[in-house]
């Protein structure tokens, strides 16, 4: 079973369709997601507490935002990407999220290699900042044009897992929407809004690799507190699998309910314990040097995990230390013996060290 990215790719080639271009970047859309927004729309209809039309424009507005969402996401790291000199080779939209596929500049050190990552990384949940700005912006505009409804204060919104009261729709009710349209507008801008705050707290705050919270993690520990590689990635795989288990844990919980969320959550939570895996087996075998996370951070202290490299690394050779063994001369002998030249020590090249040899004048 391959992981996440290999998944991802595999899907971009055989299961997905072309749909234009974003900033010059090809945008492809996965047929999966098609077949989810249908079922999605199919399990609306069974909904009989609000018209039809209702229900139908919920589904596709929420399905709307989240893609819109997830696609300025991406791009985010895509344009860090071409500003760090790569460009954006394709965006891929598919049922996990999304994954922008990106090239790097060549010539790059190990240390610049390792800022570029973690800018690019970086880039995409920082897009949530303006958009969540953006749409509280909006939020607020209608509370102060429909100032009758009763609507609870904006940033109650920014809270993640709060709890907020759903306005009511009834016309003969003075503190209600009397249209669909002002209900209909409240809840897609509300569901804008707690969509980039959820995205942006579990892309940061729940580092499951291969999540952005879990690469800025490795990044970090290697350009600001010089951890290895093996270091790094060890942390990277304690904290990855228990959270992809509590992951794939309340995603079968959920399968209660029924719906295909729960199960694309559980199977994204398997990816992400095969990609997990991947990386353990690559630092058991010594070969972790091959992934790209850890290839492009790489540093003379990591460049040990790679066994081509160690065998083509300079050998230190050590002066061999033996016993005394000339001779010695007594206490008061003559004076030409106390006036002969001191040892002088003359540096000799061997390999990439120097020997001291002790040389005595005559």
């Amino acid at each position: 079973m391959q992981g996440l990215g290999g998944t991802g790719a595999q899907q971009s080639k055989d299961c997905s369709f072309e749909a234009g271009t974003v900033a010059g970047a090809p945008l492809r859309v996965s047929w999966f997601l098609v077949i989810f927004f249908v079922y999605q729309l199919i399990d609306a209809m069974n909904n009989k507490s609000l018209p039809m039309w209702v229900r139908i424009l919920m589904v596709t507005g929420n399905e709307l935002l989240l893609l819109l969402t997830v696609l300025c996401h991406e791009m985010g790291h895509g344009t860090m990407a071409r500003r760090c000199g790569g460009d954006i080779a394709e965006v891929l939209l598919w049922p996990f999220g999304g994954i922008c596929f990106t090239t790097r500049p060549q010539g790059r050190n190990s240390r610049q290699k390792l800022v570029d990552d973690l800018w690019i990384v970086g880039a995409g949940p920082a897009t949530h900042f303006p958009m969540a700005g953006a749409w509280c912006v909006l939020l607020a505009a209608l509370g102060a044009a429909c100032n009758h409804v009763a609507l609870g204060p904006t940033w109650h919104h920014l809270i993640p897992f709060k709890p907020t009261a759903n306005p009511c729709f009834n016309p003969a009710i003075d503190h209600c929407f009397q249209s669909w349209t002002g209900f209909l507008t409240h809840n897609l801008l509300v569901q804008a809004l707690q969509i980039n705050v959820m995205l942006f707290m579990f892309n940061v705050f729940f580092p499951m690799y291969p999540m952005d919270g879990a690469k800025l993690i490795v990044c970090s520990l290697q350009l600001f507190c010089a951890s290895s590689a093996r270091c790094a990635a060890k942390v990277l795989v304690y904290t990855s699998v228990p959270l992809a288990l509590l992951f794939i844990g309340h995603s079968l919980v959920g399968l209660r309910s029924g719906g295909l969320s729960p199960g694309i959550t559980a199977y994204m939570g398997i990816m992400c314990l095969m990609e997990s895996y991947k990386i353990y087996q690559l630092m058991r075998d010594g070969r972790l040097y091959t992934h790209p996370l850890f290839e492009l951070a790489r540093s003379s202290a990591q460049e040990r995990d790679d066994p081509e490299v160690a065998a083509r690394a300079s050998h230190v050779q050590f002066t061999e230390l033996r016993p005394f063994t000339g001779a010695g001369h007594a206490l008061g002998a003559n004076q030409a013996h106390e006036q002969e030249p001191e040892a002088v020590a003359q540096p000799i090249p061997v390999g990439n060290s120097v020997e001291e040899e002790s040389v005595a004048g005559k």
